[in-house]
Protein backbone atom coordinates (compact mmCIF):
# COMPACT_ATOMS: atom_id res chain seq x y z
CA UNK A 1 0.00 0.00 0.00
CA UNK A 2 1.30 2.91 -0.94
CA UNK A 3 1.66 5.95 1.61
CA UNK A 4 1.42 9.36 1.27
CA UNK A 5 4.56 10.45 0.24
CA UNK A 6 4.81 8.84 -2.52
CA UNK A 7 2.48 10.38 -4.57
CA UNK A 8 4.22 13.75 -4.02
CA UNK A 9 7.67 12.05 -5.12
CA UNK A 10 6.12 10.57 -8.14
CA UNK A 11 4.87 14.21 -9.12
CA UNK A 12 8.41 15.78 -9.06
CA UNK A 13 9.47 13.46 -11.30
CA UNK A 14 7.14 13.68 -13.89
CA UNK A 15 7.87 17.38 -13.95
CA UNK A 16 12.01 17.39 -12.70
CA UNK A 17 13.36 15.35 -16.02
CA UNK A 18 11.52 17.36 -18.68
CA UNK A 19 13.09 20.57 -16.90
CA UNK A 20 16.51 19.02 -16.55
CA UNK A 21 16.47 17.46 -20.50
CA UNK A 22 15.26 21.12 -21.40
CA UNK A 23 17.89 22.78 -19.19
CA UNK A 24 20.67 20.73 -20.98
CA UNK A 25 18.87 21.71 -24.31
CA UNK A 26 19.59 24.98 -23.86
CA UNK A 27 22.98 24.75 -22.65
CA UNK A 28 24.03 22.66 -25.23
CA UNK A 29 22.35 25.54 -28.08
CA UNK A 30 24.35 27.96 -26.22
CA UNK A 31 27.59 26.18 -26.40
CA UNK A 32 26.92 25.09 -30.34
CA UNK A 33 26.29 28.69 -30.81
CA UNK A 34 29.40 29.64 -29.13
CA UNK A 35 31.59 27.14 -31.19
CA UNK A 36 29.96 27.87 -34.50
CA UNK A 37 30.68 31.93 -33.78
CA UNK A 38 33.96 30.97 -32.64
CA UNK A 39 35.19 28.74 -36.04
CA UNK A 40 33.09 31.58 -38.04
CA UNK A 41 35.26 34.25 -36.11
CA UNK A 42 38.55 32.42 -36.85
CA UNK A 43 38.07 31.68 -40.39
CA UNK A 44 37.99 35.66 -41.08
CA UNK A 45 40.49 36.39 -38.89
CA UNK A 46 42.67 34.31 -41.23
CA UNK A 47 41.44 35.88 -44.57
CA UNK A 48 43.69 38.10 -46.82
CA UNK A 49 40.98 40.83 -46.45
CA UNK A 50 41.36 43.33 -43.81
CA UNK A 51 37.54 43.88 -43.37
CA UNK A 52 37.05 40.52 -43.11
CA UNK A 53 39.48 40.29 -39.89
CA UNK A 54 37.92 43.33 -38.41
CA UNK A 55 34.61 41.73 -38.40
CA UNK A 56 36.43 38.86 -36.62
CA UNK A 57 36.90 40.41 -33.60
CA UNK A 58 33.31 41.36 -33.84
CA UNK A 59 32.37 37.98 -33.83
CA UNK A 60 35.22 37.25 -31.46
CA UNK A 61 37.27 39.82 -29.60
CA UNK A 62 39.84 37.08 -28.76
CA UNK A 63 43.82 37.90 -28.06
CA UNK A 64 44.86 35.54 -30.71
CA UNK A 65 42.26 37.30 -33.32
CA UNK A 66 43.05 40.41 -32.63
CA UNK A 67 46.73 39.94 -33.28
CA UNK A 68 45.86 38.73 -36.50
CA UNK A 69 44.28 41.76 -37.19
CA UNK A 70 47.45 43.88 -36.14
CA UNK A 71 49.40 41.55 -38.69
CA UNK A 72 46.92 42.47 -41.69
CA UNK A 73 47.25 45.63 -40.25
CA UNK A 74 50.50 46.09 -40.63
CA UNK A 75 50.64 44.57 -43.89
CA UNK A 76 48.77 47.11 -45.44
CA UNK A 77 50.74 49.70 -43.72
CA UNK A 78 48.20 51.00 -41.59
CA UNK A 79 48.35 51.14 -37.67
CA UNK A 80 48.64 48.04 -35.31
CA UNK A 81 49.32 49.00 -32.09
CA UNK A 82 45.91 49.36 -30.83
CA UNK A 83 45.16 45.75 -32.02
CA UNK A 84 48.09 44.97 -30.36
CA UNK A 85 47.47 46.44 -26.83
CA UNK A 86 43.58 45.12 -27.10
CA UNK A 87 45.72 41.34 -27.84
CA UNK A 88 48.02 42.03 -24.28
CA UNK A 89 45.37 43.13 -22.50
CA UNK A 90 43.02 40.15 -23.19
CA UNK A 91 46.03 38.03 -22.39
CA UNK A 92 48.08 39.41 -19.49
CA UNK A 93 49.99 36.89 -18.74
CA UNK A 94 51.83 36.69 -22.44
CA UNK A 95 55.22 38.09 -22.59
CA UNK A 96 55.36 37.92 -26.31
CA UNK A 97 52.64 39.72 -26.75
CA UNK A 98 53.93 42.63 -24.20
CA UNK A 99 57.24 42.29 -26.56
CA UNK A 100 55.41 43.39 -29.81
CA UNK A 101 53.54 46.11 -28.36
CA UNK A 102 56.78 47.59 -26.73
CA UNK A 103 58.90 47.30 -30.47
CA UNK A 104 55.96 49.20 -32.34
CA UNK A 105 55.55 51.39 -29.61
CA UNK A 106 59.80 52.33 -29.65
CA UNK A 107 59.06 52.90 -33.40
CA UNK A 108 56.18 55.49 -33.22
CA UNK A 109 57.98 57.14 -30.43
CA UNK A 110 55.91 56.15 -27.64
CA UNK A 111 58.68 55.31 -25.36
CA UNK A 112 56.92 55.53 -22.33
CA UNK A 113 54.44 52.67 -23.90
CA UNK A 114 57.70 50.97 -24.44
CA UNK A 115 59.42 50.84 -21.71
CA UNK A 116 56.71 49.78 -19.29
CA UNK A 117 55.81 47.12 -21.66
CA UNK A 118 59.17 45.55 -22.07
CA UNK A 119 59.29 45.46 -18.08
CA UNK A 120 56.03 43.76 -17.98
CA UNK A 121 57.41 41.19 -20.53
CA UNK A 122 60.36 40.99 -18.39
CA UNK A 123 58.48 40.17 -15.17
CA UNK A 124 56.80 37.47 -16.83
CA UNK A 125 59.50 35.93 -18.03
CA UNK A 126 62.33 34.49 -17.09
CA UNK A 127 63.68 33.83 -20.33
CA UNK A 128 66.84 35.45 -21.70
CA UNK A 129 64.96 37.20 -24.82
CA UNK A 130 63.00 40.25 -22.94
CA UNK A 131 65.98 41.16 -20.83
CA UNK A 132 68.28 41.23 -23.83
CA UNK A 133 65.61 43.34 -25.76
CA UNK A 134 65.06 45.43 -22.53
CA UNK A 135 69.41 45.90 -22.94
CA UNK A 136 68.79 46.79 -26.48
CA UNK A 137 66.43 49.46 -25.03
CA UNK A 138 68.03 51.22 -22.42
CA UNK A 139 71.44 50.91 -25.28
CA UNK A 140 69.41 52.95 -27.78
CA UNK A 141 68.36 55.67 -24.94
CA UNK A 142 72.19 55.55 -23.84
CA UNK A 143 71.04 54.83 -20.54
CA UNK A 144 74.39 53.07 -19.50
CA UNK A 145 72.85 52.09 -15.96
CA UNK A 146 70.01 50.65 -17.25
CA UNK A 147 71.80 48.73 -20.25
CA UNK A 148 74.32 46.86 -17.36
CA UNK A 149 71.67 46.20 -14.60
CA UNK A 150 69.82 44.52 -17.52
CA UNK A 151 72.64 42.69 -19.13
CA UNK A 152 73.59 41.52 -15.98
CA UNK A 153 70.23 39.78 -15.32
CA UNK A 154 69.82 38.43 -19.13
CA UNK A 155 73.11 36.34 -18.44
CA UNK A 156 71.74 34.77 -15.58
CA UNK A 157 69.27 32.60 -17.74
CA UNK A 158 71.29 32.60 -20.27
CA UNK A 159 72.80 29.32 -22.52
CA UNK A 160 72.78 30.72 -25.88
CA UNK A 161 75.24 33.17 -27.79
CA UNK A 162 75.64 36.35 -25.33
CA UNK A 163 78.29 38.07 -27.64
CA UNK A 164 75.75 40.52 -29.22
CA UNK A 165 74.77 41.88 -25.47
CA UNK A 166 78.10 41.87 -24.76
CA UNK A 167 79.29 44.04 -27.62
CA UNK A 168 76.31 46.43 -26.51
CA UNK A 169 77.99 46.56 -23.25
CA UNK A 170 81.64 47.13 -24.92
CA UNK A 171 80.04 49.66 -27.13
CA UNK A 172 78.40 51.74 -24.41
CA UNK A 173 81.12 51.52 -22.03
CA UNK A 174 84.51 49.84 -23.45
CA UNK A 175 85.75 48.92 -20.00
CA UNK A 176 87.35 45.42 -19.84
CA UNK A 177 87.81 45.16 -16.25
CA UNK A 178 83.62 45.80 -16.39
CA UNK A 179 82.99 43.35 -18.85
CA UNK A 180 85.10 40.78 -16.62
CA UNK A 181 82.78 41.59 -13.61
CA UNK A 182 79.88 40.93 -15.65
CA UNK A 183 80.60 37.73 -16.77
CA UNK A 184 82.38 36.68 -12.82
CA UNK A 185 81.25 33.75 -11.56
CA UNK A 186 78.92 33.16 -14.66
CA UNK A 187 78.84 29.75 -16.56
CA UNK A 188 81.36 28.46 -18.64
CA UNK A 189 79.73 29.40 -21.92
CA UNK A 190 79.19 33.16 -20.93
CA UNK A 191 82.62 33.16 -19.52
CA UNK A 192 83.94 31.56 -22.82
CA UNK A 193 82.21 34.10 -24.53
CA UNK A 194 83.37 37.16 -22.52
CA UNK A 195 86.96 36.08 -22.51
CA UNK A 196 86.85 36.00 -26.78
CA UNK A 197 85.79 39.36 -26.62
CA UNK A 198 88.22 40.87 -24.26
CA UNK A 199 91.30 38.86 -26.42
CA UNK A 200 89.41 40.24 -29.40
CA UNK A 201 90.09 43.56 -28.02
CA UNK A 202 93.18 43.21 -26.17
CA UNK A 203 92.00 43.31 -22.79
CA UNK A 204 95.08 41.65 -20.82
CA UNK A 205 94.74 42.18 -17.97
CA UNK A 206 90.74 42.25 -17.58
CA UNK A 207 90.93 38.89 -19.47
CA UNK A 208 93.22 37.22 -17.22
CA UNK A 209 91.10 36.51 -14.13
CA UNK A 210 88.40 35.22 -16.30
CA UNK A 211 91.06 33.06 -18.19
CA UNK A 212 92.32 31.75 -14.52
CA UNK A 213 89.20 30.95 -13.92
CA UNK A 214 87.66 28.79 -17.36
CA UNK A 215 90.69 26.26 -16.49
CA UNK A 216 89.75 25.45 -13.35
CA UNK A 217 86.73 23.56 -15.15
CA UNK A 218 87.84 23.61 -18.98
CA UNK A 219 86.62 21.66 -21.46
CA UNK A 220 87.53 21.14 -25.21
CA UNK A 221 84.96 23.38 -26.29
CA UNK A 222 86.58 26.23 -24.07
CA UNK A 223 90.17 25.50 -25.97
CA UNK A 224 89.85 28.31 -28.52
CA UNK A 225 88.97 31.07 -26.53
CA UNK A 226 91.83 30.27 -24.08
CA UNK A 227 94.07 29.68 -26.79
CA UNK A 228 93.16 32.88 -28.24
CA UNK A 229 94.46 34.48 -24.59
CA UNK A 230 97.76 32.94 -25.11
CA UNK A 231 98.05 34.42 -28.60
CA UNK A 232 97.35 37.67 -27.45
CA UNK A 233 99.51 37.80 -23.85
CA UNK A 234 102.63 36.46 -26.22
CA UNK A 235 102.11 39.07 -28.78
CA UNK A 236 102.19 41.38 -25.71
CA UNK A 237 105.69 40.16 -24.47
CA UNK A 238 103.17 39.05 -21.13
CA UNK A 239 104.81 35.58 -20.35
CA UNK A 240 103.62 35.14 -17.31
CA UNK A 241 100.13 35.31 -18.03
CA UNK A 242 100.29 32.88 -20.77
CA UNK A 243 102.59 30.26 -18.87
CA UNK A 244 100.05 30.17 -16.20
CA UNK A 245 97.06 29.49 -18.86
CA UNK A 246 99.46 27.07 -21.39
CA UNK A 247 100.62 24.90 -17.93
CA UNK A 248 97.15 24.55 -16.43
CA UNK A 249 95.78 23.10 -19.91
CA UNK A 250 98.57 20.70 -20.02
CA UNK A 251 98.29 19.44 -16.88
CA UNK A 252 94.60 19.07 -17.23
CA UNK A 253 95.18 16.65 -20.65
CA UNK A 254 93.50 19.08 -22.36
CA UNK A 255 96.98 19.94 -24.62
CA UNK A 256 98.93 16.64 -25.42
CA UNK A 257 102.38 18.58 -24.05
CA UNK A 258 104.45 18.62 -20.80
CA UNK A 259 103.75 21.85 -19.43
CA UNK A 260 106.53 25.11 -19.71
CA UNK A 261 107.28 25.14 -15.92
CA UNK A 262 110.39 27.12 -15.91
CA UNK A 263 111.51 28.96 -18.56
CA UNK A 264 115.35 27.81 -18.10
CA UNK A 265 114.15 24.10 -19.54
CA UNK A 266 111.42 22.70 -21.65
CA UNK A 267 111.47 25.95 -23.46
CA UNK A 268 110.45 23.91 -27.20
CA UNK A 269 106.62 22.67 -27.00
CA UNK A 270 106.38 19.86 -29.52
CA UNK A 271 110.14 19.54 -29.67
CA UNK A 272 109.81 16.30 -32.20
CA UNK A 273 107.07 17.41 -33.78
CA UNK A 274 105.12 14.48 -32.59
CA UNK A 275 101.61 16.02 -32.61
CA UNK A 276 100.40 18.08 -35.25
CA UNK A 277 100.64 21.68 -34.50
CA UNK A 278 98.22 23.97 -33.27
CA UNK A 279 99.09 26.85 -34.68
CA UNK A 280 98.75 28.29 -31.15
CA UNK A 281 100.00 29.26 -28.01
CA UNK A 282 103.53 27.72 -27.65
CA UNK A 283 102.86 25.58 -30.06
CA UNK A 284 104.43 25.88 -33.76
CA UNK A 285 103.02 27.14 -36.39
CA UNK A 286 103.36 26.20 -39.65
CA UNK A 287 103.57 28.47 -42.87
CA UNK A 288 101.26 27.39 -45.93
CA UNK A 289 101.91 28.07 -49.09
CA UNK A 290 101.77 26.49 -52.66
CA UNK A 291 105.80 26.21 -52.64
CA UNK A 292 105.77 23.73 -49.43
CA UNK A 293 104.14 21.15 -48.46
CA UNK A 294 104.51 19.69 -44.92
CA UNK A 295 103.53 15.81 -43.44
CA UNK A 296 103.78 13.08 -41.70
CA UNK A 297 104.10 14.35 -38.18
CA UNK A 298 104.62 12.17 -35.33
CA UNK A 299 108.54 11.24 -36.20
CA UNK A 300 109.50 14.52 -36.72
CA UNK A 301 108.36 17.03 -39.22
CA UNK A 302 108.77 16.36 -43.40
CA UNK A 303 108.98 18.92 -45.31
CA UNK A 304 108.58 18.87 -49.14
CA UNK A 305 110.40 22.34 -51.44
CA UNK A 306 109.04 22.69 -54.93
CA UNK A 307 112.26 24.21 -55.75
CA UNK A 308 109.72 27.20 -56.43
CA UNK A 309 110.03 28.80 -53.24
CA UNK A 310 111.34 32.35 -52.90
CA UNK A 311 115.13 33.51 -51.96
CA UNK A 312 114.47 34.18 -48.31
CA UNK A 313 111.10 32.57 -46.88
CA UNK A 314 109.31 31.04 -43.40
CA UNK A 315 108.62 27.89 -42.57
CA UNK A 316 106.94 27.09 -38.89
CA UNK A 317 107.70 29.36 -36.38
CA UNK A 318 106.90 29.18 -32.43
CA UNK A 319 107.03 31.62 -29.76
CA UNK A 320 109.40 31.31 -26.65
CA UNK A 321 109.32 31.84 -23.16
CA UNK A 322 112.53 33.11 -22.08
CA UNK A 323 114.31 35.37 -19.53
CA UNK A 324 116.05 38.77 -20.39
CA UNK A 325 119.72 38.50 -20.66
CA UNK A 326 120.31 35.29 -20.42
CA UNK A 327 122.04 33.03 -23.09
CA UNK A 328 120.38 30.45 -24.86
CA UNK A 329 121.90 27.46 -26.80
CA UNK A 330 119.56 26.01 -29.41
CA UNK A 331 120.38 22.47 -31.03
CA UNK A 332 118.76 20.74 -33.94
CA UNK A 333 118.83 17.61 -35.48
CA UNK A 334 117.87 17.16 -39.18
CA UNK A 335 118.35 14.98 -42.41
CA UNK A 336 117.67 14.85 -45.98
CA UNK A 337 115.12 12.49 -47.25
CA UNK A 338 115.84 12.74 -51.64
CA UNK A 339 118.19 15.87 -51.58
CA UNK A 340 122.07 15.52 -50.44
CA UNK A 341 122.19 17.90 -48.10
CA UNK A 342 119.85 20.92 -46.41
CA UNK A 343 121.43 24.00 -47.80
CA UNK A 344 119.47 27.35 -46.80
CA UNK A 345 117.19 25.63 -43.47
CA UNK A 346 118.12 27.80 -41.06
CA UNK A 347 116.74 28.66 -37.68
CA UNK A 348 116.47 32.23 -36.80
CA UNK A 349 115.25 34.06 -33.06
CA UNK A 350 113.73 37.21 -33.30
CA UNK A 351 111.83 39.30 -31.16
CA UNK A 352 108.37 40.60 -30.73
CA UNK A 353 108.47 43.13 -33.47
CA UNK A 354 110.40 41.16 -35.96
CA UNK A 355 113.98 41.88 -35.16
CA UNK A 356 116.37 38.70 -35.94
CA UNK A 357 118.73 38.48 -32.45
CA UNK A 358 122.29 37.74 -33.18
CA UNK A 359 123.50 34.23 -32.78
CA UNK A 360 127.11 32.40 -32.27
CA UNK A 361 127.56 29.27 -34.72
CA UNK A 362 129.39 27.11 -32.76
CA UNK A 363 131.41 24.06 -33.69
CA UNK A 364 128.56 21.14 -33.18
CA UNK A 365 126.62 23.49 -35.44
CA UNK A 366 124.25 24.87 -32.36
CA UNK A 367 123.30 28.44 -32.29
CA UNK A 368 124.30 30.42 -28.88
CA UNK A 369 122.09 33.83 -28.34
CA UNK A 370 121.01 36.40 -25.66
CA UNK A 371 117.26 36.85 -24.99
CA UNK A 372 116.88 40.53 -25.44
CA UNK A 373 112.92 39.88 -23.77
CA UNK A 374 110.76 38.00 -21.98
CA UNK A 375 109.29 36.43 -25.07
CA UNK A 376 111.07 35.98 -28.77
CA UNK A 377 109.87 33.48 -31.80
CA UNK A 378 111.46 30.76 -32.92
CA UNK A 379 111.44 30.61 -36.66
CA UNK A 380 112.47 28.11 -39.14
CA UNK A 381 113.40 30.10 -42.48
CA UNK A 382 115.14 28.86 -46.37
CA UNK A 383 117.80 31.22 -47.30
CA UNK A 384 119.18 30.48 -50.51
CA UNK A 385 123.23 30.20 -50.38
CA UNK A 386 124.65 32.46 -52.29
CA UNK A 387 125.66 31.09 -55.61
CA UNK A 388 123.36 27.92 -55.36
CA UNK A 389 120.25 26.82 -56.47
CA UNK A 390 116.55 26.87 -54.54
CA UNK A 391 116.40 23.86 -52.91
CA UNK A 392 114.23 20.55 -54.42
CA UNK A 393 113.33 17.89 -52.52
CA UNK A 394 112.33 16.42 -49.09
CA UNK A 395 113.57 17.24 -45.55
CA UNK A 396 112.47 15.92 -42.55
CA UNK A 397 113.20 18.02 -39.58
CA UNK A 398 113.59 15.56 -36.56
CA UNK A 399 113.81 17.76 -33.23
CA UNK A 400 114.94 21.39 -31.96
CA UNK A 401 116.00 21.62 -28.34
CA UNK A 402 116.40 25.35 -26.67
CA UNK A 403 118.24 25.24 -23.07
CA UNK A 404 119.30 28.06 -20.82
CA UNK A 405 123.54 28.24 -20.74
CA UNK A 406 124.68 27.50 -17.58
Amino acid sequence: MLSAAEPARSSQDVWGAPLLRGVLLLLLAVAAYWSVRMAWADHLSMSSELTDRERAVRWMATATIYERLANKREESVDEPLPDLERAAALDLENAERHLRVALRAELNGDLALAESSLLRAAALSRLYQPRFLLAQYYCRRHNTEGLWRWARAALEPAYCDVTPLLNLCWRMRPDGTGLAQLAAGEKPEIARQCLGLLTFHEQTDAAYPVASRLTASARYEDLPALLGFCNMSLSQNRKREALVIWNRLCHSGLLPYQALESADRSLITNQGFTHVPLAAGFDWHVEHAPWIRTAAFGNGMRLALTGLQPEICLIAWEYVPTTPGKRYRLRFEAHSVDTPDQDGMTWVPFDLGGKPIATQLRPDKSLIFTAPAQVLRLALMYKRPLGSARLKGTVTMASVSLEAER
